[in-house]
């Protein structure tokens, strides 16, 4: 089943990005990214209904102010790398090029994984991330 959740999320990337090309060249990247923002807003009932936890007080949640903060920091991050990306498509003949380069970040999350949280990978992992890094290269050229 993981696998399958997994394929899917790659499809829905790929339209995604298929998508924002489509729509970056009628409208200004921040523009797109407040529409993103808003069709957020209407998601979070709709998914609160799906998972079938329906609507408590907030004031009920186990919050964490440490998981506040780096789920803040994480979403600033999500929304500059959005805008780069709706801005990097604008005009680009070479649109699943530039694709194929920004499909790289979970290897920042891998070199971040390693030196802050300590974990390690095994030899074939690594050589998983190498090929991936060889085959965007030559993907772009």
């Amino acid at each position: 089943m993981n696998n399958i959740l997994i394929l899917l999320c790659i499809l829905l990337w790929g339209i995604s990005a298929f998508l924002n090309r489509l729509s970056v060249e009628k409208m200004p990247p921040l523009l797109m990214q407040v529409i993103v923002g808003s069709v957020f807003l209407f998601y979070i009932p709709v998914a609160l209904k799906l998972t079938g936890e329906g609507f408590h007080n907030p004031l009920h949640y186990k919050w964490s102010p440490y998981s506040v903060v780096m789920t803040v920091i994480a979403t600033c991050c999500s929304i500059a790398a959005n805008v780069l990306l709706y801005t990097s498509l604008k005009g680009d003949s070479q649109s699943g090029t530039s694709t194929m380069m920004i499909s790289l970040y979970p290897v920042v999350t891998l070199i971040l994984s390693i030196f802050i949280l300590h974990q390690h990978f095994s030899l074939w992992k690594l050589v998983g991330v190498a090929t991936m890094l060889l085959g965007t290269y030559l993907l772009t050229r």
